[in-house]
């Protein structure tokens, strides 16, 4: 695998994100909702390893186009008046842009060699 660390970095956050939204909603609104939520965390485990596994950048768009079509959903969801709803919706996007041009993040910070 090759360095990565813009890209490793937006996935573990993705990751502890997701992990304490499961805690979160579970403990507001019991069992109900804990099939769906760790079908999402199921989904985005494989796209992160197929992602770290390959050179193939497909995973890394399904990933990134996860992250911006979940932020431009919940702009119009029942929560997003509230703060933690503006926040993820934030997160969402942003996340989603950086996992996806994590290569050009790097070169611009001096992270990472292109070339």
């Amino acid at each position: 695998m090759k360095e990565r660390p813009i890209l490793i970095l937006g996935i573990a956050l993705t990751l502890a994100v997701e992990v304490i939204l499961i805690i979160l909603v579970y403990n507001k609104v019991g069992a109900e909702r804990l099939p769906s939520q760790i079908g999402r965390l199921i989904f985005q485990l494989i796209l992160i390893f197929w992602i770290l596994s390959s050179k193939s950048n497909i995973g890394l768009f399904l990933l990134a186009s996860y992250h911006i079509i979940s932020g431009l959903f919940g702009m119009y969801s029942k929560g997003s008046a509230e703060l933690l709803g503006q926040i993820l919706i934030g997160f969402h996007l942003i996340i989603g842009i950086v996992i996806y041009f994590h290569d050009w993040i790097e070169s611009k910070i001096g992270i990472k060699n292109v070339g």
